[in-house]
């Protein structure tokens, strides 16, 4: 008799492997990140484009704007980080994509190999910056890994070549992933050149001018030591020609208040029009490179009446610009240095009873205000009242007190009606006369109760607004005084 055994037990699924035992257990920076969650699409070239998102951004980012079918207070996560965080760009050397050895699947996570552990560590503070990093739409977690996740290969028969890499820095060693049921796809992103070899490069090329200049030296026809000559006139030239080119004008306005600064300084202003008209231009072009002479003139030939000048023969619409153009105008300092013109103007002031004598102080104080009051009259003077002193009266106070007191709208009212002032009310003037008194009560007392009347309303509200300390003892002095004169 046989025995039925049962079917045979299933074979248990091996479990795949899927990355969190890489992650380093106390966050210690390395040069490897871990990328966990991948889509099972993703390929080496999908895995290094979106890790590039982690280098720090080299223009200015615009965060992305929701659509205005959405609602306004809906939550949008963030997919842009922070502008200012991220590794350097360039500094991605290649990425590993972890595959299984039989069936070349991916086992949805990898590693991303940076030029150093500060471009590491940059790349994980942009990752932390971000509300959702996203590699294929899904969202990737990025860690540090610890130092046993790719070890080295001593025997080449366990781990083939196309199951192993090897270091950038190291061409002899072989390294291989630490499980061996997969492998780590590598996908070169950047060889990674130094700088100083770069810059070595630059140093030894030289340019196709340098060249030929060395070969024309070398051949014999340009004399040792004339290549850095020609350059350096070469640089002389191209100084001249930016001197040469022409300056850029100031804007109207700054033109303006520079020429205002240069009238009240007596300063000749950069302007290559004179202000005086053409016969002071034909004077300037006369004069050629002869320096201007910038000093103020001490002696006036103007007629502030007539608004002329005698010494030029010009005349003018007013007396500020009679003074401006003794002050500015290069025609007028050109027929100072005339003798026969000066004499003439001499004779011309003295005819017209103007002193001829020489200004002693150029800097005095020119009444702006009184020249205008002078052109356009006078405004009603405002009388603002002034701070009164210690000693002074109280004018105010009388003068209010004299004035009569403003009727009152029921007053005018009956005015209109014809009753006066002192007057009874009603049609035969036979009714009360004396103003009807609101008197203030203690709340919840009787009309005729004793000491139920507080005083004056107007008063007492008045006394209670100000609300002062003085007020208070006096209307406690007061009460005191009225219990004592009660009790007596």
């Amino acid at each position: 008799m046989s025995t039925f055994a049962g079917p045979p037990a299933a074979r248990q699924q091996p479990l795949m492997n899927s990355g969190d035992s890489d992650a380093s257990p106390d966050g210690s920076p390395s040069q490897f990140l871990l990328l966990r969650g991948l889509e099972p699409t993703v390929t080496e070239d999908i895995l290094a484009k979106g890790v590039t998102k982690l280098y720090k951004p080299s223009g200015p980012s615009t965060p992305p704007t929701a659509s205005t079918g959405k609602k306004s207070n809906a939550k949008v996560a963030s997919t842009t980080g922070d502008a200012n965080l991220g590794a350097k760009e360039g500094s991605l050397r290649r990425v590993l994509l972890v595959r299984d050895r039989r069936t070349t699947d991916s086992w949805r996570y990898g590693f991303a190999e940076f030029a150093t552990v500060d471009d590491a560590q940059a790349a994980v503070t942009r990752f932390n910056s971000f509300d959702k990093f996203t590699i294929s739409s899904k969202p990737v977690t990025v860690d540090y890994i610890h130092a046993g996740v790719f070890v080295p290969v001593f025997n080449s028969a366990d781990d083939p070549d196309e199951f192993c890499f090897s270091p950038l820095s190291n061409a002899t060693t072989k390294l291989a992933y630490w499980d061996k049921d997969a492998y780590a796809s590598v996908l070169l992103v950047s060889s990674g050149a130094s700088q100083q070899e770069t810059a070595a490069t630059e140093s030894n090329t030289k340019s196709a001018a340098d060249l030929a200049a060395a070969a024309a030296e070398g051949e014999g026809l340009l004399p040792p030591g004339k290549e850095a000559e020609i350059k350096v006139k070469k640089r002389k030239a191209e100084a001249a020609t930016a001197a040469a080119k022409p300056k850029k004008t100031a804007p109207a306005h700054l033109q303006f208040w520079s020429n205002r600064h240069a009238e009240l300084h007596g300063i000749q202003p950069n302007s290559s029009k004179d202000q005086d008209g053409d016969g002071a231009s034909s004077s300037q072009q006369s004069a050629g490179a002869a320096a201007p002479d910038n000093s103020t003139p001490t002696q006036t030939f103007a007629n502030p009446e007539k608004k002329c000048c005698y010494l030029c023969s010009r005349q003018f619409k007013s007396e500020a610009e009679v003074n401006k153009h003794e002050r500015l105008s290069q025609l007028h300092r050109d027929n100072l240095k005339k003798e026969d013109l000066v004499s003439q103007a001499q004779a011309k002031m003295a005819k017209a009873g103007l002193s001829t004598s020489s200004r002693e102080d150029t800097s005095e104080y020119r009444d702006r205000a009184k020249e205008r009051r002078h052109a356009f009259g006078t405004s009603e003077r405002i009388s603002l009242p002034l701070k009164k002193q210690a000693n002074q009266p109280d004018v105010g106070v009388q003068e209010e007190a004299e004035q009569p007191p403003i009727p009152s709208k029921g007053a005018s009212l009956l005015g209109k009606m014809g009753w006066s002032a002192g007057e009874g009310l009603g049609a035969q003037s036979s009714g009360r006369t004396e103003t009807i008194a609101t008197d203030m009560y203690v709340q919840g007392v009787g009309l005729g109760a004793e000491g139920g009347k507080i005083g004056d309303a107007v008063g007492e509200a008045e006394r209670n607004t100000k609300g002062g300390y003085g007020d208070f003892l006096e209307r406690t002095r007061d009460k005191a005084k009225e219990r004592f004169e009660r009790l007596g």
